[in-house]
């Protein structure tokens, strides 16, 4: 087939699509079945009977959603050649459309997936040019019986029947006045009693009624309810133990009972619980027959309908899923529905400052995950067992590479730049898609008025076209919203929930969404996956996220009538009282966090005392010792401009005349600690220019250590190989327990 050609792909492309190709113009493409630049269609073999599930998951800002118009404007353009649907086509945001649903178990008429269902019904219907338009007779049959019932005097439940009801019966959105449930079906209510009023459990019998009898063409009133009583017939089988089939062919219902035998629907919805949710499989599975058997089930002639579902990680998204996953998952017939879904995950990268992975649940155990290069030519998916998860192909969305955020920033020709600035770009916002792409913004328009930006100046530079406002404080307000600024910018600080707690005890009495602050602030973070649930430790942890706000904070610009030394020395004294109340590991973790924030205050001397005298213990474990350096140098650095040149001086060496003098007992072990915390410290800042030649003073320091503890030397010699090169490689620095099996018998004379 030949026709005109369909959206031209862009020439700047925005950025959060960057490095998703493989989605867009290859795997969606052979799901749907047609290209998404000409009208040509692309052969069904990779998914010739069964369709799974695609799940985008990323964080906020990783460009879930611009994806998502990506494929709207390859598929569904509002403007162009091709206007309008190129195939069947919906997208709905699950989040907006839970926010505006009025559901619960007091709404007799209405539920996620109702609203859901009449929603896709309304946008699958929709025409497509030399296609046609897909119909829904029964899934509309019974979600009239559904949402026609309504009590006497509840205002709620009548704007649910009016609004569903005209746009189950093709009402146009744009419809001034809009008709009500009484326009549409008012005349099929029989005559009440003289005096009476109407009987509200006749509503939905009319509603199925007056649609059934309007049925002129496709399915047959007949056929539709013979579909639901075949469906009812099959599930008492189930009950029973039986095979399908077994109880042999349902009889016809009469012509005169037909609406009645769909209006009862209504009923066993309105009892609630189970019941509701059977209504529900039945009115999905209605759904999954009529995309099966409308004019595009031939599975190589036509392009497949398309739906969009973004958001899939609320309420009204999983429940969705939950119903389509669960029908997919049996014996029948595959429907040929192509469902591209978004949900909001973490930032599953490792933190030193993390004690323990996220422990939620998984929606979708049995899924196959895959990377998006992997899916490029073929995703390699089939079913692999009957759980309904299996249906789904898991694609977790990359960070962005360094070379994106270059090609970002060579966008003008004309501006000019710090070599290391991408480098530096890519270290703050660790690929984040957004992030990314404001900062770079920010750096190219500072690079027109031929000023050069610094790799330190990134956090502090202007939004382009803002009036002066910061690009930090734009980022954070798209991320997580400007309400609770000042809040987030002081638990920024919290190492848990209990820290914040301390926080918000001195200096945030007011309460967030009706709890303490700290309560209510871990709440908003959970939901929007900022954080990882109650033991979250830190408070906050994304790292990207946690770095606006603590600089944020550093720069006075957050937690306002706080000071940075007073909040860090609020919580130093607090993990120091808990370290002294515990013993063993749980001691040593809070002695790490005390002088986390001790080392954050500028406070490094007493750090560095403490390290040393840690190091030289006769029952000190090397495994131990590293892990608390490694947590410590992980701390934020204090305010001031002159930290980045004062702490290279000190890793360096340059600086050691200066603390003999003042610690004139301090011999070359603790020299060498001082300088390995600056190393480490400067080396962990997300802004620090990449020095490799600091990078081999921390293996040396690391070295000399090596052949002093009495315990430690292989601990320590592996770390003085593997640490250099993980900081020149950017990655975490390693820890492992197994390095300990090549322990010597005792280290060199002190």
């Amino acid at each position: 087939m030949t026709g005109p050609r369909g959206p031209a792909p862009a020439d700047h492309q925005i950025p959060e699509v960057y490095a998703r190709q493989p989605v867009l113009r290859r795997l969606v493409p052979r799901l749907v079945g047609l290209s998404r630049d000409h009208h040509r269609r692309v052969p069904h073999r990779e998914f010739a009977d069964d369709l799974p599930v695609v799940l985008l998951t990323g964080r906020h800002g990783t460009g879930k959603s611009a994806m998502l118009d990506d494929l709207q404007q390859a598929y569904a353009p509002d403007s162009g050649p091709w206007p309008g649907p190129r195939v069947p086509f919906a997208r709905i945001n699950c989040a907006e459309l839970q926010e505006r649903a009025p559901v619960g178990p007091e709404m007799s008429n209405n539920s996620y997936a109702v609203e859901m269902l009449v929603e896709l019904v309304a946008q699958l219907s929709r025409p497509v040019a030399g296609f046609g338009r897909l119909r829904f007779p029964r899934t509309t049959a019974g979600l009239l019986a559904v949402v026609s019932a309504r009590r006497p005097g509840d205002d709620r439940e009548l704007r649910v029947t009016d609004r569903h009801a005209a746009t189950l019966m093709g009402v146009p959105p744009e419809a001034h006045p809009r008709p009500t449930w009484d326009t549409l079906f008012r005349t099929a209510l029989p005559a009440p009693p003289v005096g009476g009023s109407l009987d509200p459990e006749a509503f939905p019998e009319a509603a199925v009624r007056t649609f059934l009898g309007g049925r002129r063409r496709g399915l047959s009133a007949r056929r539709l309810v013979a579909w639901y009583e075949t469906y009812r017939s099959e599930a008492d089988n189930r009950l029973r133990g039986l095979p399908p089939g077994a109880s042999g062919q349902p009889h016809p219902v009469p012509a005169a009972e037909r609406a009645p035998f769909v209006a009862r629907l209504c009923q066993e919805f309105h009892q609630g619980r189970g019941f509701r949710r059977g209504v529900e499989r039945m009115l999905s599975a209605a759904f999954l027959e009529d995309v099966r058997y409308g004019p595009f089930r031939r599975a190589n002639r036509a392009p497949r309908p398309l739906v969009l579902l973004d958001n899939a990680h609320t309420d009204a998204g999983r429940d969705f899923l939950e119903l389509l996953l669960e029908q997919r998952a049996g014996r029948g017939a595959r429907d040929r529905m192509v469902v591209i879904a978004t949900e909001l995950h973490g930032d599953d990268s490792p933190d030193p400052r993390v004690d323990a992975p996220d422990g939620g649940d998984d929606p979708y155990p049995e899924a196959a995950r895959r990377s998006l290069p992997d899916i490029g030519t073929d995703s390699g998916w089939s079913r692999e067992s009957t759980a309904p998860s299996a249906g789904v192909l898991l694609l977790p969305l990359p960070p962005l590479e360094c070379e994106h955020l270059e090609r970002m920033l060579r966008r003008d020709d004309h501006a000019s730049f710090d070599p290391y600035i991408a480098s530096a770009l890519h270290d703050l916002t660790r690929g984040h898609p957004m992030g990314a792409r404001r900062l770079c913004e920010a750096v190219v328009d500072r690079a027109r008025t031929d000023e050069w930006v610094a790799a330190g100046e990134l956090l502090d530079l202007v939004h382009p076209g803002g009036a002066g406002e910061s690009v930090v404080w734009r980022l954070l307000d798209t991320l997580v919203g400007s309400e609770n600024h000042d809040e987030l910018c002081l638990f920024s600080l919290a190492w848990d929930r209990e820290a914040a707690e301390q926080l918000a005890e001195r200096w945030v009495p007011r309460r967030i969404d009706g709890l303490p602050a700290a309560d209510g602030a871990a709440g908003r973070l959970e939901r929007e996956r900022w954080s990882r649930g109650p033991g979250s430790r830190p408070f906050i942890t994304d790292r990207f996220l946690r770095a606006l706000l603590v600089h944020q904070m550093r720069s006075g610009r957050g937690g306002r009538g706080v000071d940075w030394s007073g909040a860090h020395g609020l919580l130093a004294a607090h993990h120091r009282r808990r370290a002294e109340a515990r013993s063993g590991r749980a001691a040593r973790d809070e002695w790490s966090r005390f002088l986390w924030h001790r080392l954050a205050a500028g406070e490094a001397r007493e750090v560095v005392d403490r390290l040393y005298a840690e190091f030289v213990r006769p029952d000190g474990d090397a495994l131990d010792w590293l892990r608390i350096l490694r947590t410590v140098a992980h701390a934020p650095r204090p305010p001031g401009n002159d930290w980045f040149e004062r702490c290279q001086e000190v890793a360096r060496g340059r600086r050691d005349l200066l603390h003999l003098r003042a610690d004139p007992g301090a011999g070359l072990e603790k020299q060498a600690v001082n300088r390995l915390l600056h190393a480490l410290w400067y080396a962990a800042d997300e802004l620090a220019e990449a020095d490799r030649e600091l990078a081999d003073r921390i293996g040396q320091d690391l070295s000399f250590l090596s052949a002093q503890h009495l315990t430690g030397r292989a601990v320590l010699a592996q770390a003085a190989i593997r640490w250099p090169r993980s900081v020149k490689d950017g990655e975490d620095w390693p820890l492992d327990h197994r390095w300990q099996g090549d322990r010597p018998g005792a280290g060199a004379a002190r």
